[in-house]
């Protein structure tokens, strides 16, 4: 099988960036549906290509960019994690949303998932709140669950931004949300050991410029804020009641409280009437499952549910145009 890649820029809702976009089309085969996928923090799309093969594999379209302050959408190294002076959390989510406008004029008809990795999966929950009607379903993976400190976080980086300018890299942010993240792993062998137990992945984003690097204060100050309205209470109410969700963690993944913050998480918009989730544990994974040992586990339950959510849109289209059929 064939896949076309495309790579291009639009231009970011913050009105200067220019955001780097990916499009892998499989040729030869039925397309059946497309993917988008939002990354995480410090690292970039083309991290997801043996993923996104995976799926085009499988007839789906695969598309994603890299957020602003990551990948290629930086000019500078200097730009790594700094969004905007101001709300460039906002940013974050409307840039998202150019790409599915992108791909949803080009291919009006096919069913579409977006798929949100950590720090991508708080953009993705936001993005529901407003455009989730565009979706056919949502995958959730190693998301944040509530934080109680995360306001004063905000307000943290915030001070450390107007005193040290928008552009500082505070050594005292980073390890306050970091610090303690391989607490649980047996002697570990660099600081990034809690992403995965797959040591040549680990070793592959210590040496990438791309990847290890330290947040602006303002970066810190967008991630925290995406966290704090992520898991805020008006979110959780306004999320479309029968999208289909899944949530997806690593028991072992610090991000989301060894579990806690996921189920706490699930709980949250159940208890708000979105009643369509699917929930999976990996045991003994981190915070990458799709970049864990157990990886092609993980692929093949993201498959069975795409399928299951494809099959299902399929038939409430067959029961849609019954009516029609008996008036002719």
């Amino acid at each position: 099988m064939n896949i076309k890649c495309t790579q291009n820029i639009y231009k970011s809702a913050n009105g200067v960036s220019n955001v780097t976009y990916y499009i892998l089309v499989p040729e030869g085969v039925e397309v059946r549906g497309i993917v988008q996928l939002s990354h995480g923090m410090c690292e970039y799309f083309s991290r997801y290509t043996a993923f996104a093969k995976y799926l085009c594999g499988l007839g789906f379209i695969v598309c994603g960019n890299d957020h602003i302050g990551h990948g290629a959408s930086v000019s500078r190294t200097a730009d790594l994690g700094f969004f905007a002076a101001r709300d460039g959390w906002k940013y974050l989510v409307e840039d998202v949303k150019h790409l599915t406008d992108l791909m949803q004029r080009r291919y009006p008809d096919l069913p579409y998932f977006l798929l949100g990795h950590s720090m991508g999966s708080l953009i993705a929950r936001l993005y529901l709140l407003d455009y989730g009607e565009k979706l056919s379903g949502c995958i959730l993976i190693g998301t944040v669950g509530p934080i109680a400190a995360s306001g004063s976080i905000v307000h943290l980086a915030d001070s450390v931004a107007r005193s040290r300018g928008i552009t500082y890299r505070s050594g005292l942010l980073s390890n306050l949300v970091f610090k303690g993240f391989n607490r649980k792993i047996k002697q570990p062998k660099t600081v990034f050991d809690w992403l995965s137990r797959d040591e040549a992945v680990v070793s592959l984003y210590q040496s990438d410029e791309k990847c290890n690097f330290v947040f602006t204060a303002t970066g810190f100050r967008d991630l925290f804020t995406l966290i704090t309205k992520a898991n805020n209470p008006v979110t959780f109410r306004k999320t479309p009641k029968e999208l289909p969700l899944l949530f997806i963690s690593g028991d072992k993944d610090p991000v989301g409280r060894y579990g806690e913050g996921v189920r706490r998480t699930v709980n949250l918009y159940r208890g708000n009437g979105v009643k369509n989730i699917e929930v999976i544990f990996y045991k003994d994974a981190r915070h990458e499952v799709l970049n864990e040992l157990d990886r092609l586990e993980t692929f093949g339950d993201i498959s069975r549910w795409l399928e299951t959510h494809l099959a299902a849109r399929a038939a409430r289209q067959a029961v849609e145009q019954e009516p029609e059929t008996a008036a002719e």
